[in-house]
């Protein structure tokens, strides 16, 4: 389970590099053109959602509606990646009252077990002699 969840993760991490280095290159490709960085204001920004309402196989799409839906679904997904990001490193870093439960209990063992608390008192005692 945990090579798949390693696979997955490589999977969804590359995506996520070849999608920005796509919107970069595409982005770079428009503003080169004789109107440069201009093309970005000149898209339609107020009805890109209109404008993809008409993809069929006879419609025209404005590239200025992809290349905003694009942004816009680039920009979630990164949000949702850095929110999972945040979440498994959120899962794995134990918190104080974890780490004082362990050791509590590891007590509780120690002190319940004869042998084994007779056992750490002999290394206890090797410890100081030495």
């Amino acid at each position: 389970m945990k090579l798949w969840r390693m696979f997955s993760s490589f999977l969804a991490n590359s995506f996520f590099v070849l999608n920005w280095m796509g919107f970069v290159w595409v982005s770079f490709v428009m503003a080169s053109g004789k109107d440069g960085l201009s093309v970005f204001l000149s898209l339609p920004w107020g009805s890109f959602l209109t404008e993809l309402s008409n993809i069929s196989p006879q419609g025209n799409v404005d590239s200025g509606s992809v290349w905003i839906a694009w942004l816009i679904l680039s920009l979630a997904y990164s949000w949702a990646m850095l929110a999972r990001q945040h979440s498994l490193h959120k899962e794995s870093s134990p918190t104080h009252l974890d780490v004082a439960s362990l050791v509590k209990n590891k007590k509780r063992e120690i002190e319940s077990d004869p042998e084994l608390k007779q056992s750490l008192n002999k290394l206890n005692q090797l410890l100081k002699n030495s």
